[in-house]
């Protein structure tokens, strides 16, 4: 366990992120795609999908089946259960209505998913309410779920190309995901109990489905039920028994800068004895701390292009696109470009050398920092998108730069974790957090001791 390099799996968000996984994605463990990105899209999914992962099946896929977003949900705003599923629809046109008219109608891409996976998906569309537990209630219905949602996994790219006249011939060559995921919900508070069963049986039914592929579940819960150690016991002795050999950890909303000392204890410790179970533990949204965890038992981590490595299981609607900040490798975690120039000083950086040598000198700020000190301004530029623009936003090609540095930061945490221990990787976050703490950035470090204290 000391000694395991910790996978980290990109997850893409949209095509527009193509870029970034063409240039770097073959040097990450793995991506992962969305089922509702590819039904919105399939013949680009499904083509970068074979251009990436089909090359000499170097590099892995994973495919998220999206099953919870038919479930019931706590609306972010108003902090009330709702089953209309109006999370995943959106102001639409109205075929045949009037001129303007519009509805609040499905998206087209959950549309095209429920439709693919069958009942209770496409029963929840149709009738406009949330799957429950109750839909669950008979094995024949779990085996049906179950063989529809790992058939899709399995199947999907492939059928892509099958409907392509040009393309056709290539369907069989296409690499399968890495692992199959079984379906899976979010355990809304209010039903806790039942939705955990629901869950926990319909891995059970993938796994007697006696499929070929390697089968892991995804454990999607609300932040609270980490601290919670009568349910989190129970599920460590009930994951066991289901017979998966992986589980992949979402606590919504679970941000590690932001944790407390007993929130990161506690995944920790379920990490610990999910592992010595036997299982191979992931976290679906995670970064360096969970990277750390691999010396606890950790596999890996997932998380999107410069976010993700927390995220709410339903987004707040109307949310703006948030500033892409820069990642100080030594702290890790982002920061206002701002902010991190008044450090410069303090930390004796007057030349783009004792840039490197203090924060980065990963290729992407080589390449900027060394044409002048001053040219770091460049990671946090902004402008007023449009003439009518009241507020300035970062610029396309900053928002790049972000990204590109993040992503290149990320393998080498990856990488140089692999060869430290727990105490190596404390000492150097105490070394990061008594250098920092004389600049003006002290008061925004509180995590690195949390993750110090975690770690012990």
């Amino acid at each position: 366990m000391e000694d395991a390099r910790p996978a980290v799996v990109i997850r893409i968000g949209s095509h527009s992120e193509k870029e970034y996984i063409e240039k770097v994605g073959s040097r990450f463990d793995g991506l992962m795609i969305a089922a509702n990105l590819v039904e919105v899209t399939p013949g680009a999914s499904a083509s970068l999908l074979v251009k990436i992962a089909g090359e000499n099946k170097k590099t892995p896929y994973y495919f998220d089946p999206m099953t919870y977003a038919f479930g019931s949900y706590v609306d972010p705003a108003t902090g009330q259960l709702r089953t209309d599923l109006d999370w995943i629809k959106s102001e639409q046109k109205v075929k045949g209505g009037k001129k303007g008219q519009v509805a609040r109608l499905f998206k087209s891409s959950y549309a095209k998913l429920a439709a693919a996976l069958g009942p209770p998906f496409s029963t929840a569309v149709d009738e406009g309410s949330a799957v429950t537990p109750a839909d669950f209630n008979t094995k024949a219905k779990l085996k049906s779920v179950a063989e529809a949602v790992v058939r899709y996994q399995r199947e999907r790219i492939k059928d892509v190309f099958r409907t392509d006249d040009d393309y056709k011939d290539y369907a069989n060559e296409v690499p399968e995901p890495a692992v199959v995921f079984a379906p899976y919900f979010y355990i809304e508070p209010s039903d806790a109990g039942g939705w955990i069963d629901a869950n926990l049986r319909l891995a059970r039914a993938a796994v007697d489905l006696g499929d070929a592929s390697e089968l892991h579940m995804i454990l999607s819960a609300p932040r609270v039920l980490l601290t919670d150690q009568r349910t989190t016991k129970h599920l460590e002795f009930e994951l066991a028994k289901t017979g998966v050999k992986g589980v992949w950890l979402w606590f919504s909303r679970l941000d590690e800068q932001s944790a407390s000392y007993e929130e990161l204890k506690c995944l920790r410790d379920l990490v610990t004895n999910l592992s010595e179970a036997g299982l191979k533990v992931y976290n679906l949204h995670g970064g360096y701390f969970s990277l750390a965890l691999s010396k606890f038992g950790m596999t890996g981590i997932a998380h999107g292009i410069g976010y993700g490595e927390q995220k709410d299981v339903v987004p707040i609607v109307g949310q703006s696109t948030p500033t892409v900040r820069y990642y100080v490798p030594p702290l890790h975690g982002r920061f206002g470009v701002p902010n991190i120039v008044l450090c410069f000083n303090t930390l004796g950086i007057t030349t783009p050398a004792a840039f490197w040598d203090h924060i980065c000198n990963c290729a992407i700020c080589k390449g900027i920092v060394g044409k002048g000190l001053d040219r770091f301004s460049n990671f946090g530029e902004m402008h007023y998108s449009t003439p009518i623009s009241k507020r300035m936003a970062q610029t396309p090609a900053a928002a790049k730069l972000c990204r590109f540095h993040f992503l290149l930061s990320r393998l080498r945490e990856r990488d140089s974790v692999e060869n430290m221990d727990a105490d190596a990787i404390k000492e150097q976050l105490r070394m990061a957090r008594t250098e920092w703490n004389r600049t003006v950035l002290r008061n925004d470090l509180p995590h690195i001791d949390l993750w110090r204290r975690a770690l012990s």
